[in-house]
């Protein structure tokens, strides 16, 4: 007897192991990424700013951030783009929620009490009032945000045709088949917009901390690797389709320009 669940799960356990065959080096540079965020978490955990105040308060959004990468990583491994972007939604807006911390002490009380004073909240934390002035790139981070929140946490119309094939099917039908997996090329580029988007995330937050606690730390792992390593496939990729392009600089917070 066929079970659509258990041979779901077969599919995705069958489509993660491909991927760790094909595309170790993918695997490798997330891992060499992800040790980026023990460097993010120690400075606001053993640092002090120039008048002595301890952020510790700081440290639980960028874990956030850290397992929301860690779970949609491993969904994107499986095929499911649409599900890892979902997923990574709330560590990329804790990220802006941190830099609007360190803009004003005064928006983490507003961020608290968003139930008792929602009109304030939603000034504070909707759309652009979400960028701030303490983290570089936010317009580019808050604008990668806005993509998800229009592409996949709603049943737009986008969202009801981007897995669907309609076409004939057996004489007096139509075939209709919604698609729970994505080709490799289109999974290629997801992987690729978002290893590039944790990286400009984290090389803002570096750059918050260093000013802010007076540091000069370095990650190991930087944009500038990542781009020497991947920019001519991720050329190659932009002229190939316009859909991966979008992806790549919707997504990914890929600078075309700089790219180049």
């Amino acid at each position: 007897m066929k079970v659509p669940f258990l041979e779901y799960r077969s599919v995705l356990a069958y489509n993660r192991d491909v991927f760790l065959i094909e595309h170790s080096d993918l695997l490798k540079t997330f891992i060499t990424i992800d040790n980026n965020f023990d460097e993010l978490i120690r400075l606001p955990q053993t640092r002090r700013d120039h008048e002595n105040n301890s952020h510790v308060s700081l440290v639980p959004l960028i874990l956030l951030l850290r397992r929301q990468a860690h779970c949609a990583f491993d969904v994107l491994s499986a095929d499911q783009s649409y599900q890892a972007w979902l997923l990574l939604r709330p560590g990329i807006e804790a990220v802006l929620i941190l830099g609007k911390w360190v803009d004003d002490s005064k928006n983490a009380k507003i961020w608290q009490d968003r139930a008792k004073d929602p009109g304030t909240y939603q000034k504070t934390y909707t759309g652009k009032a979400l960028q701030s002035v303490s983290l570089i790139n936010s317009d580019r981070i808050q604008g990668v945000l806005r993509t998800l929140n229009d592409r996949f946490v709603h049943t737009n119309l986008d969202y009801y045709y981007r897995h669907l094939d309609i076409g004939p099917g057996d004489p007096g039908y139509m075939k209709v088949v919604l698609n729970y997996f994505e080709d490799d090329t289109l999974q290629l580029v997801n992987v690729l917009a978002f290893l590039h988007l944790l990286l400009v995330v984290q090389e803002a937050l570096l750059a918050l901390f260093n000013k802010l606690f007076g540091t000069k730390v370095i990650l190991p792992s930087t944009l500038a690797l990542f781009r020497q390593t991947y920019g001519d496939r991720i050329e190659r990729l932009v002229h190939e389709n316009d859909e991966y392009k979008a992806v790549l600089s919707d997504l990914g917070g890929l600078n075309l320009t700089e790219q180049r």
